[in-house]
């Protein structure tokens, strides 16, 4: 038996390297490969289209239901399937929240109807979304969001604006908390919605940052108008379903499942590569000799590949609990903090390698990479503030796992 299903292993893995080398962009792997822009309309449709080649195939919508869309194989499978896609690098999937937080938080908190419209889209990298969290007066403390939705027959008219919004741009779809009801209690006044970016009354903008990206972005709601059937869980409960969503974006939630792409739209599927650290240095010289040759450089990149490892393995567990419906928990603002402080800490690493290469940024003709490592090390200083900021994290780790009082 154990002969059998290695070669059935063995054929599955030369099944995968073999669509890989018919699927992959061409030129890949190589420097005549001219990757899209990043963050552009033609990395998001690229992103779009390897996702649904994937999910066609069969080796993408792993964790979830199968009436949901999702595809079912047993462990040694798709671990073999992430280690040839590993192996080779891909694409990354749509700039999308997708994945990484409204698949999840509709599995959790949606009904038997919404499950079956969303979710499958999001596998297949159809549709992708944004979620509308931040306000310029609510940011850290999201009970206090003031943006409103007041029920009127089958619909609901929202009115309101959010801010530092990740994918606002790319977004078919958005996630939505607003204040339902202003006599309730803080946490008991809010509900969830979907709307689709289209409708009226919508409109958004962008938001500039240092890397020179505009990432971020700002969404406006004047009078918009929800159908009430978009509305996910309870009226009143919608501070459960945007937990949900925020634990599933600071463990990385379905990023560690899905396409690949899924940590792409936040910074963080660099965080899963350690031998692209590892081959900078080999490549990158100092004083004649290759940085990699340097014992200081070697041992700091081998305690980065070993983070890598726990924080893929982590992420990989708590993803797992909540595909079963099981609690996350607060262990997701430890996991956040690990990854947004280790993404500064490689990035001021890949500075020190670049040495005087650091200071040039995409558009220089002698930036390494085209400017990609200075881009992480510059988007990682927003990395402590997204998700909550440290020092939230911090209070709620103290309070919450350490019993510390507040």
């Amino acid at each position: 038996m154990t002969t059998e299903k290695s070669e059935n292993l063995d054929a599955l893995r030369r099944e995968v390297r073999s669509w890989l080398r018919a699927n992959l962009p061409k030129g890949w792997g190589t420097p005549e490969y001219k990757p899209p822009p990043s963050y552009s309309r033609e990395q998001h449709e690229q992103g779009k289209e390897w996702t649904r080649k994937l999910y066609d195939a069969g080796y993408t919508g792993f964790g979830y239901p199968k009436e949901y869309g999702g595809i079912e194989r047993p462990r040694a499978e798709i671990a073999v399937i992430r280690e040839e896609l590993g192996r080779t690098g891909t694409p990354g999937g749509p700039l999308s929240l997708g994945m990484l937080v409204a698949a999840p938080a509709i599995l959790a908190h949606a009904n038997e109807e919404q499950k079956k419209r969303y979710i499958p889209r999001i596998l297949r990298g159809e549709e992708s979304w944004c979620e509308g969290f931040s306000e310029p007066d609510a940011g850290s403390d999201l009970a206090n969001v003031q943006t409103t939705a007041k029920r009127d027959g089958d619909e609901w008219v929202v009115n309101g604006q959010k801010c530092w919004t990740s994918m606002w741009e790319f977004a078919d779809w958005s996630l939505l908390v607003a204040k339902t009801d202003l006599e309730a209690p803080r946490h008991r006044n809010m509900t969830y919605f979907v709307f689709s970016t289209d409708i009226p009354g919508f409109s958004r903008r962008p938001l500039r940052q240092m890397s020179g990206e505009s990432e971020f972005g700002e969404m406006f709601f004047d009078d918009m108008r929800i159908p009430h059937e978009n509305m996910i869980g309870e009226e009143g409960r919608g501070w459960y379903v945007a937990m949900t969503a925020l634990m599933a974006e600071r463990s990385g939630g379905g990023g560690f499942e899905g396409a690949g792409g899924a940590l792409a739209g936040i910074g963080m599927e660099g965080l899963l590569d350690a031998d692209s650290l590892v081959n900078l240095a080999k490549n990158t010289k100092h004083y004649g000799k290759s940085v990699w040759e340097d014992e200081a450089f070697r041992q700091r990149i081998v305690q980065i590949a070993i983070e890598t490892q726990a924080m893929r393995w982590s992420g990989t567990r708590m993803a797992a609990k909540m595909r079963k419906g099981l609690p996350l928990g607060n262990e997701a603002s430890v996991f956040k903090n690990f990854q947004a402080e280790m993404r500064q800490r490689r990035g001021d690493l890949t500075m020190e390698i670049l040495g005087a290469y650091s200071q040039m940024v995409r558009g220089s003709s002698r930036a390494v990479s085209n400017g990609t490592w200075v881009y992480d090390m510059l988007r990682s200083r927003g990395a402590t503030i997204e998700m909550g900021t440290s020092e939230i994290n911090r209070n709620i780790i103290a309070e919450r796992i350490l019993g510390l009082p507040r």
